[in-house]
């Protein structure tokens, strides 16, 4: 049992880092992929990282980028005019980074295009178009990044409802500056069908998560049937995304997303896929080692 996207660097997990680690392992679990996702976090997850696997031995694998909303929240607050300047530093600063430590990494990310963001925080057209430039050279230097030091990528596309503008952008960037030699995940894919097949036809895999246990999540459901059985990797998006189980009881005593709750998922997930539950996981497992071990 894997969890291939999850953000140990992040309350309450890792406050909590010793118990849910235990009980992942108690449940079967193998590998977890934590992601950092903006530069003030990567200490911490470096950190995390080291003292789990101190205690439980080589059990998490660390994944470095710069999440897309990341250049919003960091440019609403100190304005726009100097979007392009600001966020070239910004990479820059990540790279050196990136550089300094990329013997400690098994893959990229979070990194990617959010356009779902921008379109719901008031800003103005010209700002939009701005973010999105912005969000696109970062991408591309998170694929280049990838490319020359052969790290497969962890990668966030969300959508407006009912568009394809943000996954088609993500995949034409893939396409132009990967030359065929860039794999890994699309990590909670929510949108819509028609793109799945290009995804998978780039040799990527497809996360999947708690979303596929709750009621509004019958779009990711159809996208689950679409893929095939040997591009499929699970996820919790922790401490995001509880299982519906947990979500409805209101007894819970812990509430956030984790990693054991992966075998709740799989279980949901074999379901769709009419399969056995210890099959689909066995498979899924076999993924995750052929992507990022």
């Amino acid at each position: 049992m894997h969890d291939s996207h999850i953000h140990l660097a992040l309350k309450p997990l890792k406050d909590n880092w010793e118990r849910d680690t235990q009980e992942f392992i108690n449940m079967g679990g193998k590998k977890i992929l934590t992601q950092g996702t903006d530069i003030e976090d990567f200490n911490d997850t470096f950190q995390i990282a080291e003292k789990i696997n101190k205690k439980f031995g080589d059990i998490v694998d660390i994944a470095l980028g710069i999440h897309p909303t990341v250049f919003q929240r960091n440019f609403c607050k100190n304005g726009y005019d100097d979007i392009f300047n600001g966020s070239k530093k910004f990479l820059s600063h990540f790279i050196k980074i990136f550089e300094q430590e990329k013997d400690k990494l098994t893959a990229i990310g979070e990194t990617g295009l959010d356009y779902f963001e921008m379109y719901n925080s008031g800003i103005n057209d010209k700002q939009i178009e701005a973010l999105k430039e912005v969000q696109k050279e970062s991408f591309r230097v998170h694929l280049q990044l990838a490319k020359t030091n052969n790290l497969p990528l962890s990668i966030h596309a969300r959508e407006l409802s009912g568009k394809t503008d943000c996954i088609k952008d993500a995949l034409s960037l893939i396409a132009k500056n990967g030359n065929g030699l860039i794999n890994g995940s699309f990590h909670s894919y929510t949108g819509e069908i028609p793109p799945v097949s290009d995804i998978l036809d780039l040799g990527f895999c497809i996360g999947f998560n708690a979303i596929i246990t709750y009621p509004s999540g019958e779009n990711v459901r159809e996208v689950l049937k679409k893929v095939p059985e040997d591009k499929i990797l699970f996820e919790t998006d922790g401490p995001f995304l509880t299982v519906q189980s947990v979500r409805r009881d209101k007894k819970a005593l812990i509430k956030y997303g984790r990693s054991s709750q992966i075998k709740e998922i799989i279980r949901v997930a074999a379901e769709i896929k009419n399969m056995s539950a210890q099959k689909l996981e066995s498979i899924a497992d076999d993924n995750y080692q052929r992507v990022f071990g």
